[in-house]
This record gives C-alpha cells, structure tokens and sequence, in this order.
C-alpha cells in the first residue's frame, strides 16, 4: 500500500493501540458505570436482547446530549462507526442496530472492537490510491459527493473522540470516591 491509504491507516492503528490498551483491567462495573444520573448505557431490552440508549447514535441526540458511559461509547464506536461503515462499505449495507450483539461485559469489549476495526482496516487497506479519492456514490445520500478519504476521516474522529471519552471516564472512575456525585 502506499500513498495516503497508508497515511490513513498508520494513523487508525496508532489511535487504535491507544485506545484499546487503555482497556485494560476493566471491571463490568466500571464499564457500566453512571457517573451521572440519566447516562444512556448499553441495557438489556424485555427480549434480552442488549441495545444502546437512545439507538447508538444514529440520529439527532436531545438537547442536552446525554452522559454516555464507557459501554454505549464502545457499542458506538464499534457496532455503529466501524461496524457499520464496514457493512455500508464491503457488503450490502443491510444490517441494522437491532443486528449488532453489543459486549454486555468488559471482559468481551476488546473482541468486539477488535473484531470491527480489522474488518474496517482490512477493507480499507484493499483500496488503490485512486478508489480514495472517488465520490462515495449515490448509496451514500447526502454523502454522495464525499470522498473515501472523507469517510475513513470521520470514522478516524469518530474513534478518537470516543477513546478519548473512554480514557477519561477511566480515569474518573478510579476518583470517583472523590468526585461527591454518583459512586
């Protein structure tokens, strides 16, 4: 690979080590853990199924924008950004939100992320240096006239904002006796 499909995914693995090492050791509480009251998490539904709050993120969020822990942040950044681009960019686009078997325990987050960024990684790294600069096409709505360079720099923001979120919700919990809110 080379040119900027190689710029592009040099930087995704270097964000992407980042952020899944600061997983490490993570309880179930604190993967579930509300600072706040009101957070959206990811919860069991009557099925038993387990779903985000407020589905993922996919529309337009209330105003205020809800808290999220670290569990609907990585359902998010996994099943929807990644997941999701992955379905919409190398297969038929046809799963949904209801599809995605979300991680309900800290112990399996690191293998769902896992598993969706090397699809992502995988499909992007196949793309010459011209298919990055094409239109996304008419499949894509609004994003029509976007560029696969486009694409793959929102899921990069998409994936370091929410690592960053994670990272600090981490380093929350760790003070949380001190915090005077919600233990």
């Amino acid at each position: 690979m080379t040119g900027i499909g190689n710029s592009i995914t040099t930087a995704f693995d270097e964000v992407w080590h980042r952020f899944v090492d600061r997983l490490a050791g993570m309880s179930d509480e604190e993967y579930f853990w509300e600072p706040v009251e009101g957070c959206w998490s990811l919860r069991q539904d009557a099925a038993g199924r387990w779903r985000l709050d407020g589905g993922g993120g996919g529309g337009p969020a209330p105003e205020p924008v809800p808290v999220t822990t670290i569990a609907w942040r990585i359902g998010h950044v996994g099943g929807l950004a990644l997941g999701g681009f992955v379905d919409r960019m190398f297969a038929d686009g046809s799963p949904g939100v209801e599809d995605i078997e979300f991680p309900h325990r800290a112990a399996d987050a690191v293998g769902f992320l896992e598993r969706n960024y090397q699809e992502w990684l995988t499909g992007i790294q196949g793309f010459s240096d011209e298919r990055w600069w094409q239109p996304l096409g008419p499949n894509w709505g609004p994003y029509a006239e976007s560029t696969t360079v486009d694409l793959a720099f929102h899921v990069l923001d998409e994936v370091v904002h929410h690592a960053a979120e994670v990272s600090l919700l981490r380093d929350l919990y760790g003070y949380r006796d001190q915090l005077g809110g919600r233990k």
